[in-house]
């Protein structure tokens, strides 16, 4: 009997053992993936279901519908009517009298042909634009991770200098307890202190609000996720000349051509609207027991309204597709140069305080101990450290500047930062 009882039991909790792990399957990846890092790659992977991306795949897809639409065989149904009645003679007799015929219509001047080329050319300027949409929102949100990355940096000096203001303060005080300094340098020290603790509450809103701006282009559910990665991206930009020759396959050029080519698909469409719809028509009469039948034929005349306004205005949208085009070229041209430009000034900036990252710490470390030491007195130290701390952040202002010159030539140019 025991021996049967422990058998149950023991079958229960492997069931909700089993039912737990079922439980932890099915729930935990979720949380999982809710607070995964984001890297650079995985800013890269969820920039293509960002919100603006979405919007802009579902434009695309409404442009392929309309293009599935236009290969109707006519934009007007065929008719069909009948009627009947009874015809009152003069001699008193009333035979039955009915009426009925079908209507089909043609297209004529390749009107069918014309639309499924509008519907194609939309079709390719919505795919081209989704594609610039896609390499927009990565460069929106590549820039935004690189601005957290720095907050994140930013707000770790802050610390540190609050900290190091802290044990300047701690060491002010136990040297005026002993009567080594004046008040003057408490008051600097504690004055000193209080702003390294504000600025170190200020980094830290900054961090929380440029990550939410980041969280909301990504469109994520986590609203707090943890941001890691080098500011730098690894991989360099090719150099002007080839970014000059690939400028006609960036993506905004292509979305410009993809526009001047469907606009001029629009005026074919016009102009073969301006042709009628040829309706044939078959007819049957009943009177008076005579059986009646008709064909015929029916045009409307194009006199009054050949859709010349409808084509004047489609010609007009090509002047204007093409004079984007125009700008598109001209300015994707100007911008490679001018991002190349600040490329290579930042660049140069950068290593040009590259060597001034250690000395500032050490700079910073040796004033802070001399003064601990009565080595020096309290305005030396604030400012050796003020000094070193400028150093430290003009050096990740001009990796900030780099970093976002970079990723912008590499996404603009069709490459993805690693």
């Amino acid at each position: 009997m025991g021996s049967s009882g422990g058998i149950g039991l023991t079958s229960r909790w492997a069931a909700w053992v089993r039912a737990a792990l079922v439980a932890w399957v099915l729930l935990v990846p979720e949380a999982v993936a809710a607070a995964e890092v984001l890297t650079r790659a995985r800013v890269v992977a969820l920039s293509r279901l960002a919100p603006t991306v979405r919007t802009a795949s579902a434009e695309v897809g409404v442009a392929r519908a309309e293009r599935e639409a236009a290969g109707v065989f006519s934009l007007s149904n065929p008719v069909l009517s009948a009627a009947g009645g009874l015809r009152v003679n003069a001699d008193g007799r009333v035979p039955v009298a009915a009426a009925a015929s079908l209507s089909f219509p043609f297209d004529l001047g390749g009107q069918r042909a014309a639309r499924v080329d509008a519907a194609g050319g939309a079709l390719k300027a919505a795919e081209a634009l989704g594609a610039d949409t896609g390499r927009k929102m990565l460069l929106a949100v590549l820039l935004q991770h690189a601005q957290v990355l720095r907050d994140e940096r930013e707000l770790g000096l802050a610390r540190m200098r609050r900290e190091l203001a802290q044990g300047l303060l701690t060491t002010v005080e136990r040297r005026r307890a002993a009567g080594e300094i004046r008040e003057t340098d408490a008051a600097l020290a504690t004055l000193q202190a209080s702003r390294e603790a504000a600025a170190a509450v200020t980094a830290e809103g900054a961090r929380d609000a440029d990550l939410a701006v980041l969280v909301a282009l990504l469109g994520i559910a986590d609203e707090a996720p943890t941001v890691s990665g080098q500011l730098l991206p690894e991989n360099d930009p090719p150099a002007l000349a080839v970014l000059l020759r690939e400028a006609e396959a960036r993506t905004d050029v292509r979305a410009a051509q993809a526009q001047a080519v469907s606009a001029r698909a629009r005026v074919g469409r016009e102009e073969a609207a301006k042709w009628s719809s040829l309706s044939v028509s078959a007819q049957y009469e009943l009177d008076e027991g005579a059986h009646i039948g008709m064909v015929g034929v029916s045009a409307p005349l194009p006199l009054l309204n050949a859709n010349r306004a409808a084509v004047a205005a489609a010609r007009a949208e090509v002047e204007v597709a093409d004079a984007r085009l125009a700008v598109a070229r001209t300015g994707a041209a100007g911008q490679i140069r001018q991002l190349h430009a600040r490329y290579t000034s930042t660049r140069a900036a950068l290593e040009a305080l590259g060597a001034t990252a250690e000395l500032a710490k050490r700079a910073s470390a040796l004033a802070q101990r001399s003064f601990e030491l009565g080595e020096s007195d309290t305005y030396s130290a604030l400012l050796v450290r003020r000094e070193a701390l400028d150093a430290q952040l003009a050096l990740l202002a001009a990796e900030h500047a780099h970093a976002n010159a970079k990723i912008e030539l590499l996404v603009l140019s069709g490459r993805v930062p690693r």
